[in-house]
């Protein structure tokens, strides 16, 4: 997503990544989609291609795809200027944006490294310079200038991440810790059923966001589907029947697809074009960092009661939506 930020229009950008942000959602379907059709297949000792194998071969195929397409991709320009190659990096950058109004202060950023490749061609870091840089972009990030962005951006995705990520795997392993206590039994391919209907929950509100995304404005869209998805959360605190818990969990899978989508845009354009790689690199390794954390705590909690769960999921998506509320509108100004 980062790099479709650098490409496109502002007036377009959250369609556009929303878009590809929906390729996940996608993946997710296909997957699941996948795991139902093949897994449940019978099996037999002595056979090789046992379902699981099957299922992992032909998983493995969009990844191969994806190799070949990226030679059709172009070479980003910075990387192109870092090794020398300016002629090719200038085609690059006039192919994209030439004459779009609102890309000029990325322009600026790549004339001036270009106009500097004596210091950028002939100069070769060494692991410790690389390390030293590394450090300083993320300092960067904590300076005046950018401070109280990073702040309010940590304070919207903290919350979120670990109420969601921490939902996300307590809910399915409550339910079926509680369905081996009723002595409910379910068909062994209804958990690839129920994975494959969730998973599918998310493709209408996908295709909303990339719509109407850059109509509504994206702080309000991030705001308004956290507040839906700790809403749909409340809703499944008395709920015990099986079937209505996985329409609540399509819900809630549907309601907080916009906000990963508004994330992904949200984050780029708050920041200048020498430190958005750094801060969306940032972001990205605190989401995974706090996606662990809240998974292990949620996992303490399948064998008791789902109040402590639910409410901490509720208050973290409504924690965070209120403060998205004072996340800045537009891009970066200088």
């Amino acid at each position: 997503e980062y790099g479709v930020s650098e490409w496109c229009s502002q007036k377009v950008k959250g369609g556009l990544i929303s878009t590809v942000a929906t390729c996940w959602m996608a993946g997710t379907i296909v997957a699941a989609g996948l795991a139902w059709a093949i897994l449940p297949l019978p099996e037999t000792p002595e056979q090789f291609w046992q379902p699981w194998r099957t299922y992992l071969l032909v998983a493995s195929f969009p990844s191969l795809i994806a190799v070949f397409l990226y030679f059709l991709l172009p070479e980003s320009p910075v990387f192109l200027i870092d090794v020398g190659r300016k002629d090719q990096a200038i085609t690059v950058i006039r192919r994209y944006v030439e004459g779009v109004p609102d890309t000029q202060d990325e322009l600026c950023v790549l004339k001036r490294l270009i106009e500097d490749t004596s210091k950028v061609a002939q100069h070769r870091q060494n692991i410790g310079d690389m390390i030293c840089e590394f450090l300083a972009g993320n300092v960067k990030l904590f300076r005046r200038r950018l401070l109280k962005t990073t702040l309010i951006l940590i304070a919207v995705i903290l919350p979120v991440h670990f109420g969601y990520y921490g939902f996300m795997l307590w809910f399915p392993e409550y339910l079926a810790n509680q369905s081996s206590k009723e002595g409910t039994i379910r068909p062994p391919e209804w958990i690839y059923i129920e994975s494959f209907y969730v998973s599918l929950a998310s493709l209408p509100t996908n295709i909303f966001t990339i719509l109407l995304s850059d109509k509504i404005g994206h702080s309000r869209l991030l705001s308004a589907s956290l507040v839906l998805s700790a809403g749909s959360v409340f809703l499944l605190w008395k709920l015990d029947n099986p079937d209505w818990t996985v329409v609540l969990s399509c819900l809630f899978n549907a309601v907080t697809a916009p906000v990963f989508c508004m994330l992904d845009t949200i984050i780029p354009a708050l920041y200048p074009a020498d430190s958005r790689g750094t801060a969306f690199g940032f972001h990205t390794a605190l989401i995974r960092i706090v996606s662990m954390i809240s998974t292990w705590v949620f996992s303490l909690f399948i064998d008791s009661s789902p109040t402590i769960p639910i409410l901490t999921t509720a208050i973290m998506l409504l924690t965070s939506a209120f403060i998205s509320l004072k996340v800045p509108s537009g891009s970066f100004e200088h």
